[in-house]
């Protein structure tokens, strides 16, 4: 291949990487939009199938969970890394509640939602 081809891929795929994290970081400066604080009911999702359910609490900028995590802001919610390589993305769902994908290692396992408990 020639040197043109090969810097033009590379260049195609540092593009690709930096849009790619910056749709799944949120974009800096933009507004930010807090989860905000009450009590939920987490179900975690994979294939389909419901693998988890139990109450969750949003307080003080963290998700209770199984542990305490930190929800950082983006302009659609947030996320919350709850282990390395573990992340789950929190967007507003339109009815006072949050979904979106977990990913392990960047490969899309499953999903959440929070449901306000009333």
């Amino acid at each position: 291949m020639s040197k043109h081809v090969n810097r033009t891929i590379a260049r195609t795929v540092a593009v690709a990487v930096t849009v790619s994290s910056a749709a799944l970081l949120g974009v800096a400066g933009e507004a930010n939009a807090e989860v905000k604080s009450g009590n939920y009911v987490s179900t975690t999702w994979s294939s389909g199938i419901i693998l988890l359910q139990r109450n969750a609490q949003v307080r003080g900028g963290d998700l209770v969970l199984i542990g305490r995590y930190k929800i950082h802001p983006t302009r659609t919610g947030g996320y919350v890394d709850v282990m390395p390589g573990h992340r789950i993305i929190l967007n507003r769902d339109g009815h006072g509640g949050y979904r979106g994908p977990a990913y392990f290692n960047g490969a899309v396992i499953g999903s959440i939602t929070l449901t306000p408990r009333r």
